[in-house]
């Protein structure tokens, strides 16, 4: 004999089991200061013991919100995007936000396909890492929906989005600059998809930092096309089969990046932070316990998590708001993986 369900428990159950108004236990439920803290834990003690379930579908329809988030990386899996999604679920989920999550890879199907799913679950918000090729109007119709969308970590030439962002040419011209400060002459940044505003702010901080030192660009003193370990090994070890002059420094786009350049010259019985200087971009954990360490620019990732939430919530609050764009400021930690000086 099938079992019957029973019926689901309902705010106004919980209400009335303990003499409190249904707008106590909806405050009480979110964690609201509104009403007093003993009121709230006892409402929340009651909910966990009877199995209480929020209807997010019935909350919709009472607010008009589904307090669904879609949160978009370009590369998941990279520490650094890793513990930026890390912060930002955190911020989300203590809200009591369901979040849905996608890695794109750059690829601008993929993205298309789950802006679709998150138009179909008619989700609040988009927090993006934009896939190369991005345009506003590919987001025009969340917008349109109603959808608030943050940018973060990337975002879109003369943008009027809301974005969390580093200031990537800071970046980059801080570890170059560190490099020429050094005695170094010659100087080659490693990696970055050309194309992206990442890569081409860090590329623009290069250059600048190479023209104010008095030096000037090549075409061959960007290696570009990557952003991960392996292809920066590879890049490596053609750079120094290819040329009889390489490089006496190493200012690569990102810590990975420089984790596979310094492999790559360890196999060529260089020794890193003696014979080639190398600096990344990140500050990563492993950074620290790479051999040798790394000497790194702090890249914000919690950070810019947590910010794109915030301004998520205030575009939410009010729309017509004006853009709020964020450009956070990068610091170098210095270790020895720069302690070569020109040779």
């Amino acid at each position: 004999m099938t079992q019957r369900k029973s019926p689901p428990v309902t705010q106004r159950a919980i209400a009335e089991a303990l003499g409190v108004s249904v707008a106590t236990v909806s405050l009480a439920l979110r964690d609201s200061p509104l009403i007093r803290a003993e009121t709230r834990e006892r409402v929340q003690r009651h909910v966990r013991e009877v199995g209480y379930v929020r209807n997010r579908a019935a909350t919709a329809l009472r607010t008009g919100r589904t307090r669904i988030i879609g949160v978009a990386f370009h590369d998941i899996v990279h520490p650094f995007l890793a513990e930026m999604l890390s912060a930002t679920e955190a911020r989300l989920s203590e809200a009591g936000e369901a979040i849905f999550v996608n890695s794109h890879d750059d690829d601008m199907a993929r993205q298309a396909r789950f802006i679709d799913s998150l138009l179909q679950h008619d989700a609040d918000g988009l927090i993006l890492s934009p896939a190369l090729g991005t345009r506003e109007a590919d987001l025009e119709a969340f917008r349109a929906q109603g959808g608030a969308v943050v940018l973060i970590v990337r975002s879109i030439p003369d943008t009027t989005l809301d974005h969390v962002v580093n200031d990537d040419a800071a970046c980059m011209r801080l570890a170059t600059r560190h490099l020429l400060g050094l005695g170094h002459e010659r100087v080659l940044m490693l990696g970055g998809k050309p194309g992206t505003t990442t890569a081409d702010g860090r590329y623009r901080g290069f250059c600048e930092a190479v023209r104010e030192a008095g030096g000037a660009v090549g075409a061959d003193d960007w290696i570009a096309g990557f952003s991960k370990r392996l292809e920066a090994h590879a890049a490596v070890k053609a750079l120094w089969a290819e040329r009889s002059d390489p490089p006496t420094a190493i200012a690569c786009f990102n810590d990975l990046v420089a984790f596979g350049a310094m492999s790559a010259l360890a196999d060529l019985g260089l020794e890193v932070g003696r014979d080639v200087a190398v600096v990344g971009i990140d500050d990563t954990d492993e950074a620290q316990v790479s051999f040798p360490p790394l000497t790194t620019v702090t890249n914000n990732a919690r950070a810019i998590g947590e910010q794109a939430v915030e301004i998520l919530r205030a575009r939410l609050a009010d729309p017509d708001a004006p853009p709020m764009q964020v450009s956070l400021q990068p610091e170098i930690s210095v270790r020895r993986s720069c302690g070569a000086a020109a040779r």
